[in-house]
């Protein structure tokens, strides 16, 4: 794994949480190597993810998998009948049909189910690679986020959002098993079981792709940040090794689109 990837997304985010990476493990002795503490008893998995962020490293089994829906999600276990047919969706009372319901859990991108464990660590916890690395921010630390990816791969036309298994789905299988950014509102459960803030969002970035989305970032910062982060964002970025003379200041795209409009307003008013 890429430290320097790591380091260069705090320096750029200002981000008030640790970046979580996530690690799906098939086998039993791999589950056993990787350094984590084994839960032993049954939490959820978002509030794993919301321990992750203050820096706990955490590993699950099924057994101590605290929610049904992230379980599932997971590959820990497989889906029901009643969840397919839409059953289940309707009985929590999200959808207003089970043909609605259906209709979602046919969509879902689930891991396969033959997950032995699921590892949830801080991202510079890990000596190898994970699978999908997760970032919780305000509304523009994400925005920064996205950004970054379409500054390398353009637009992403199919963001998958439900509101609904948020930090399971939206943010971790999902990525997984399209190998695509996805960006989450959190839902009802995670922010009754994790106690996020309301202001709160998240985003899910397949781990192969998040150094070229952090890289985006930094070479967007120019372009869409305004003086005051810049200069707390040069500061961090040159002592991680960068030219203070690659951020240039007073020339964000907005404000060089005003100008022309002064300009085109000026030459309108003097003719």
């Amino acid at each position: 794994m890429n430290e320097a990837d790591v380091e260069k997304a705090y320096a750029l985010l200002n981000l008030d949480r640790q970046i979580v990476g996530i690690k799906i493990v098939k086998s039993k002795t791999e589950f056993e190597q990787i350094q984590a503490k084994e839960l032993t008893y049954p939490l959820a998995y978002c509030v794993a993810v919301k321990h992750a962020t203050n820096g706990i490293a955490l590993k699950m089994t099924k057994e101590f998998s605290g929610c049904g829906g992230s379980t599932r999600a997971l590959g820990l276990t497989l889906p029901t009948e009643s969840f397919f047919n839409g059953q289940d969706g309707c009985d929590l009372g999200l959808y207003a049909s089970p043909e609605i319901a259906a209709s979602v859990a046919k969509q879902m991108k689930f891991c396969p189910p033959d997950t032995y464990g699921v590892i949830i660590k801080p991202l510079d916890q890990f000596e190898i690679d994970p699978d999908v690395v997760l970032m919780v921010g305000d509304s523009y630390q994400i925005m920064r986020v996205i950004q970054g990816y379409s500054y390398v791969y353009g637009i992403l036309p199919n963001f998958n959002m439900l509101g609904n298994q948020a930090v399971c789905v939206e943010c971790t299988s999902y990525p997984l098993m399209t190998n695509q950014i996805n960006f989450s509102v959190f839902c009802s459960g995670t922010r009754f079981l994790a106690k996020w803030l309301n202001t709160e969002v998240a985003v899910g970035i397949p781990f192969e792709k998040f150094g070229k989305v952090i890289e985006g970032v930094r070479l967007t910062v120019s372009a869409v940040e305004m003086n005051e982060r810049k200069k707390v964002i040069q500061a961090k970025l040159v002592k991680l090794g960068y030219a203070a003379s690659e951020i240039s200041f007073d020339d964000p795209y907005y404000l060089r689109l005003e100008r022309q409009k002064q300009k085109q307003k000026q030459r309108r008013e003097a003719n």
